[in-house]
C-alpha cells in the first residue's frame, strides 16, 4: 500500500450504489481536514467521520483528470486566515452528510499570521477512483515546471492569436490594392510597420490582416496561420475617411484554409454614409445600422396604410364619444351641459345641429317646422318607458309615441245591510275627494269586511281616479338628449370655452348626468343618489352643478346635499308645458292612490250608531303603510290616532272605515339612480387618483415584448421600447436543517420566507442598467437556512427572505414559530410587498412531527414541510419563494439540510 492514499469509505460506496441505482448523480459538496489526532495514521474505509476535524469548507473544483477518466480530482484551498494546525487527514462529503472518501495525507502544517508569525493558503488536491477495487495514492501534480520568460510570452502571444479579438489596424481597403509598398489607403498614406484589413481583394483568398512593407507585405502575426483565422474574427480600423472607426467582423464559416478559403470581411458597426442627425424614418443593413434617412411629413410617406388621414380622424372626433348622439340623459338641475338639449318638443336648424337632426330623421316632426328644420321629441312631465319592440306587454307601440296616462281595470263591491243594494257612487251626493268621505243621500255603504263583504260586485270601471292623473312617486329631472361631440361646432356655444370643458372634464359623460346602474355598484366617477351630504371640496364639480337646489340647511359649512332617488322614478320636469303644473326641477311628488282591495287601515267612526263600513279612495300618501291625518263622514272629522290598527284587525264592537292603500305604479325595474360626480385626472372622491393617472399614462402605448431573466446581465431594451414595466422577486430563503435524533427526540426546520417583491413603470433611466438577481439560500446540514439574495435593477431592490430557523434535539411537544416577513421592497411604483415568512414546526407526538413549509412567493408555494419520513428539506421550484424544513424523527442517525430557496427573477415588459 502506497504511503498517502484515497479511499472510499463504505458508506461511500453505498451511497454510490444507490444513486446509480436510481440514476441520480454523486453529490459532493464538502471537503474537510483533521489532525489525525495528533498523529499519522492509516484510515479504514470503516470511517464514517475524521478522527479530529480542525476546518471544513466547500469544494472548489471537482473534475476529471485529463490523462486518466476514471480518476476524480477534488480540490480546496484553504484560507490564510484559519490555522494554527497539522493536515494529516481529509475528508470528502455528500450534500447528505455522508463521509464518502477520506484521505490519508502527508503530514503539513497550516500555519496563520495570528499565532504563527507567518500565513499562507493552502491548497489541497485529492485523486481518487469511484470503485474501491484499488486504492488511488496521492500525487503531485509534476506538469506544474518552471518556465523560462521567453517561452512564456512565445506561448501567450501564440494562445491570444487564436482569439478572435485582434489588435486594431490604421485603416481599412475599400478597394483592391496592390499587396508591395507604402501606397495611399482610404485618404491615410501608410508607412512599414502598419497594420491594414483587405476586404476587397479580387482574389478573395487575400483578404485579411496585412502588415506594410516597402517590398512585398506580410499576413499579421495574429491572423497569419489557420488557427487564428476563425469565424467571427474581429477588428477595430482606426483612421480613414470612409471606414476610420469602424468595426469589422469575418463572416466567413469554418473550416477556413488561410491562403485558399475566401474571406468575407463585413462592417459590423461604423460610418454607412448617413449624416449625423434626427431621422423619422430610417433604411437598415442586416446589423441594425442606419444606411439611409428621412423625414416624410405625410402618412404616405411614411407608407402606414392602416390609419385614418386627417380629414377622417377629423370626422371621427366629431362623432366620437362614450354617449352617442341622441342619447337621452336626465339632469337635475335647469341648465343643460355643453352638447346637449332639453326634450322640449321645440324646432332646431338641421344646418346647426346636421348629427342630431340626421340622428332623428324628422321622426318628431308635425309638418310646420319649415325647410332645413326638425323637430326634438317632447319629454316634459312624462315618464320614460322602454318601447316594447316585440315583447307583448305594450301592444302596438311605435318608438318615441305618446301614451297616455291609465290605471288597471277593477271592481268595487257594496252593500247595504238595511237597504237594497245600491251602487254608492251612483247615490245622490256621494263621492271621496282627498280623504272627505261624503255617502250618498239614498242607498247604503260600501261594506269592506264581515258578512256584508262580498255580496256584490260592480261592473267593470276605471272611474274616480283620486287625482287628475296616476302616477308613481317621483322626482322631477330635466331629460336632454346628446346634440353633439367637440370639437365640431355646432349651436350657439362658444366652441373655444367647450374645448377648455372638455379638456377639464376628460369624459363624453358630464358631471351632474344621472344614469341608472342595474346593480349595486357604483362605478368610479359617479355617487349614489341617496340624499347624503358631501363635501365641496371632494366633489367641487359637482357642487358647483347642483348649487344649493337639494340642501335642507343642515349640511353645514363647506357641503352639500344629493338628491334622494332611492325608490324614486325619474318624471320629466314639465318646463311649461302645462302636463304637471307647480313643479320645480327637482321636487318631490307623491303618488295617488287610486283603488283598494282587501284589508287595510281600520280607522274608528265616533258617532254612527250602524257598523256600517265606507271604502276611501283618492288619498296621497309618501309612505307606507299610508298616513293618514284624519276622515270626514257626513261632516264630522276622525283623527286618525282614535283607534288606528295598523294590522287591519277589527275591535269588536267598533265601527270602523276600511282604508286601503296600494302604490299606483307602472311596470318597472329596479336600478341604482347615479350622478356622474368627477371625471379622472381630477382628484374628487376617494378613488386614487395618482395610481389611476400613472397606471393610465404608463399602459397606454402598444406591447412589445416580454423578456425573463434568470441571470445577472446588463439589460438592453428591444428595438422600439419606450417604458417598461418591471417585476422584481427577491431570492428566497432556505428552509432549517435538522440533527440525528434519539429514539425518543425529534428535530425540525421551519420554512425559509420568499423573497420580497417590487413591481412599477420606468419611463426613463432604465437602457444599460444591471440587472442582479439574488440567488435563493443553500440549506445548510444541522443548521440555520442561509438567507436569499437581494435582486436589484435601476435603483429598485427586492430584499432575499430569512433562511428558516432549525430545533435542536428535543423531547415533543415540537413547537418552532415561522420565520419572519421578509424585508419590503423599495423603489417600486406600483408594488413593494414583504416576502411571506415560512412555515413554522408543529409536533405534539413521536409520529406527528411537521417541519415548516417555504414561504409563498408571488410565483408561487415555496418547498413543501416534511411531515412522513425523515428527509432534508424540499427545495422550492418557485421563483423567489422558500425552501421547506428538514425533518430528523426518532433515532434518525443522519444529519439533513434545509430546503434550497427559489432563485429571484425579473420579468419586464417592453412597450412603446
Amino acid at each position: 500500500m502506497a504511503d498517502y492514499y484515497t479511499l472510499l469509505t463504505n458508506a461511500g460506496i453505498a451511497y454510490e450504489t444507490a444513486c446509480k441505482a436510481a440514476g441520480v448523480p454523486i453529490k459532493l459538496t464538502q471537503i474537510s481536514v483533521g489532525d489525525g489526532g495528533g498523529a499519522v495514521y492509516n484510515p479504514a474505509a470503516t470511517a464514517t467521520a475524521l478522527k479530529r476535524e480542525v476546518w471544513r469548507g466547500p469544494l472548489n473544483a471537482l473534475f476529471q483528470d485529463e490523462k486518466n477518466p476514471s480518476w476524480l480530482l477534488a480540490e480546496v484551498t484553504i484560507p490564510p486566515d484559519v490555522g494554527g494546525w497539522y493536515v494529516r487527514e481529509a475528508g470528502l462529503w455528500t450534500d447528505t452528510g455522508i463521509l464518502y472518501a477520506i484521505v490519508k495525507y502527508p503530514e503539513s502544517f497550516k500555519p496563520v499570521l495570528a499565532t504563527s508569525g507567518s500565513g499562507k493558503e493552502f491548497y489541497i488536491r485529492s485523486i481518487f477512483e469511484t470503485s474501491n477495487a484499488s486504492l488511488v495514492t496521492l500525487l503531485i501534480d509534476d506538469t506544474v515546471v518552471k518556465a523560462t520568460r521567453a517561452w512564456v510570452m512565445s506561448y501567450l502571444a501564440e494562445e491570444l492569436g487564436k482569439l478572435d479579438g485582434k489588435q486594431s489596424v490604421r485603416v481599412a481597403a475599400s478597394t483592391n490594392i496592390v499587396l508591395n509598398g507604402a501606397q495611399q489607403i482610404d485618404g491615410v498614406a501608410v508607412v512599414a510597420g502598419d497594420r491594414v484589413l483587405l476586404a476587397n481583394q479580387t482574389l478573395v483568398k487575400d483578404n485579411g490582416l496585412w502588415i506594410v512593407a516597402n517590398g512585398d507585405w506580410v499576413r499579421a502575426t495574429d491572423a497569419n496561420t489557420s488557427a487564428k483565422v476563425t469565424p467571427g474574427l474581429t477588428v477595430m480600423v482606426e483612421e480613414g475617411t470612409a471606414n476610420g472607426d469602424s468595426l469589422w467582423h469575418l463572416t466567413t464559416n469554418a473550416p477556413i484554409t488561410l491562403g485558399t478559403t475566401a474571406l468575407t470581411f463585413k462592417m459590423l458597426a461604423g460610418r454607412t454614409g448617413i449624416a449625423a442627425g434626427t431621422y423619422k424614418s430610417l433604411t437598415v443593413d442586416e446589423y441594425g445600422r442606419a444606411t439611409a434617412g428621412a423625414n416624410p411629413e405625410t402618412l404616405a410617406g411614411f407608407g402606414i396604410k392602416d390609419s385614418y388621414t386627417k380629414a377622417e380622424v377629423e370626422a371621427l372626433i366629431a362623432k366620437a364619444s362614450a354617449l352617442p348622439v341622441g342619447s337621452i340623459v336626465a339632469f337635475p338641475v335647469d341648465a343643460p351641459p355643453p352638447g346637449f338639449l332639453e326634450l322640449d318638443n321645440s324646432v332646431k336648424s338641421s344646418a346647426t345641429y346636421p348629427d342630431l337632426s340626421a340622428y332623428l330623421g324628422g321622426k318628431f316632426n308635425k309638418g310646420d317646422e319649415g325647410v332645413g328644420n326638425f323637430r326634438l321629441p317632447e319629454a316634459r312631465g312624462e315618464f320614460l318607458r322602454g318601447w316594447d319592440h316585440g315583447r307583448g306587454v305594450d301592444l302596438g307601440r311605435q318608438v318615441g309615441s305618446l301614451q297616455a296616462d291609465d290605471y288597471k281595470s277593477h271592481s268595487h263591491r257594496y252593500f247595504d245591510s238595511v237597504a237594497a243594494n245600491i251602487d254608492p257612487f251612483g247615490g245622490t251626493g256621494a263621492g271621496v275627494v282627498n280623504g272627505v268621505v261624503t255617502p250618498p243621500a239614498t242607498g247604503g255603504y260600501l261594506a269592506t269586511s264581515g258578512p256584508d263583504s262580498n255580496n256584490l260586485t260592480s261592473p267593470t270601471t276605471t272611474v274616480n281616479a283620486g287625482g287628475n292623473e296616476t302616477r308613481p312617486r317621483n322626482i322631477a329631472v330635466m331629460w336632454c338628449i346628446k346634440a353633439w361631440n367637440a370639437p365640431v361646432n355646432q349651436g350657439t356655444i362658444d366652441v373655444a370655452a367647450l374645448a377648455k370643458e372638455v379638456e377639464r372634464l376628460k369624459s363624453a359623460v358630464p358631471v351632474g348626468a344621472v344614469l341608472a346602474f342595474p346593480t349595486g355598484i357604483v362605478a368610479p366617477g359617479y355617487l349614489e343618489l341617496d340624499g347624503s351630504v358631501q363635501s365641496i371640496a371632494t366633489y367641487p364639480d359637482l357642487a358647483a352643478f347642483l348649487g344649493t337646489t337639494y340642501n335642507k340647511g343642515d349640511e353645514g359649512a363647506g357641503n352639500f346635499r344629493l338628491p334622494d332617488s332611492r325608490g324614486e322614478f325619474l318624471r320629466g320636469w314639465d318646463h311649461g308645458r302645462g302636463a304637471d303644473t307647480g313643479r320645480a326641477i327637482g321636487s318631490w311628488q307623491v303618488g295617488t292612490a287610486t283603488y283598494g282591495d282587501g284589508d287595510g287601515v281600520n280607522l274608528p267612526i265616533p258617532n254612527l250608531n250602524d257598523p256600517k263600513h265606507v271604502r276611501v279612495l283618492g288619498l296621497e300618501y309618501d309612505t307606507t303603510p299610508a298616513v293618514v291625518e284624519s276622515v270626514t263622514v257626513n261632516g264630522t272629522t276622525t283623527a286618525a290616532s282614535q283607534g288606528l290598527n295598523m294590522d287591519g284587525v277589527q275591535t269588536p264592537g267598533t265601527a270602523y272605515i276600511g282604508v286601503d292603500f296600494m302604490r299606483s305604479r307602472p311596470r318597472n325595474l329596479a336600478v341604482m339612480w347615479c350622478i356622474k360626480a368627477w371625471n379622472a385626472p381630477i382628484n374628487q372622491g376617494s378613488i386614487d387618483i395618482a395610481s389611476l393617472v400613472d397606471e393610465v399614462r404608463n399602459v397606454s402605448g402598444r406591447y412589445l415584448r416580454t423578456r425573463v431573466f434568470k441571470a445577472n446581465e446588463i439589460y438592453l431594451p428591444g428595438p422600439g421600447t419606450k417604458k417598461i414595466k418591471y417585476r422584481l422577486q427577491g431570492g428566497g430563503g432556505a428552509g432549517g436543517g435538522s440533527v440525528s435524533t434519539a429514539n425518543t427526540q425529534l428535530s425540525a426546520g421551519c420554512g425559509g420566507s420568499a423573497g420580497a417583491y417590487a413591481e412599477g413603470w420606468l419611463t426613463q433611466g432604465f437602457d444599460g442598467q444591471q440587472i442582479t438577481l439574488g440567488k435563493g439560500g443553500a440549506g445548510v446540514v444541522a443548521n440555520i437556512g442561509l438567507n436569499g439574495g437581494t435582486t436589484s435593477f435601476a435603483g429598485i431592490a427586492a430584499p432575499g427572505g430569512y433562511g428558516g430557523g432549525f430545533s435542536a434535539n428535543i423531547v415533543p411537544p415540537l413547537q418552532l414559530g415561522r420565520s419572519p416577513n421578509s424585508e419590503l421592497a423599495t423603489g417600486g411604483s406600483t408594488i413593494n410587498a414583504n416576502g411571506q415568512g415560512g412555515g413554522g414546526v408543529t409536533g405534539p407526538t413521536l409520529s406527528l412531527c411537521t417541519s415548516g413549509e417555504g414561504g409563498l412567493s408571488m410565483f408561487g408555494p415555496g418547498g413543501n414541510p416534511s411531515g412522513g419520513a425523515s428527509r432534508e428539506g424540499e427545495g422550492a421550484v418557485n421563483p423567489g419563494a422558500g425552501g421547506g424544513g428538514a425533518l430528523a424523527k426518532p433515532s434518525c442517525p443522519y444529519n439533513f439540510k434545509g430546503g434550497n430557496g427559489g432563485d429571484g427573477i425579473v420579468i419586464i415588459e417592453e412597450w412603446t
